[in-house]
């Protein structure tokens, strides 16, 4: 999961104020005040079916941008590959089990 911070209008605080907004791969998921502590979630019921279609999208385009990082920059493209290759599985399931556990 993704944590990314943003000033967005809250509707309790009646103000601007910092939001914590978690994203599950490139969903958001949650969206939480950092003053009030009010959170608003997607329900899982949404969010699974979307996780799907996006997670479709991110294998269909892989291919495609490896090829250009290939291209960009062949020698780090080669040396970072081994290790990305093995942190993919990890962070599919930290991304789906963050789904699951909601």
């Amino acid at each position: 999961m993704t944590i990314e911070h943003a000033q967005l209008y809250c509707e309790t605080c009646e103000t601007v104020t910092n939001h914590e907004l978690h994203y599950a791969g490139r969903l958001l998921e949650s969206v939480q005040c950092s003053v009030c502590q009010t959170q608003f979630e997607l329900s899982q019921r949404a969010l699974l079916p979307a996780y799907v279609k996006d997670l479709e999208g991110r294998i269909v385009s892989k291919p495609r941008r490896m090829l250009h990082r290939a291209a960009r920059d062949p020698l780090a493209f080669a040396r970072q590959l081994p290790g990305a290759i093995l942190r993919q599985p990890r962070k599919f399931v930290r991304e789906f089990w963050s789904l699951i556990r909601r």
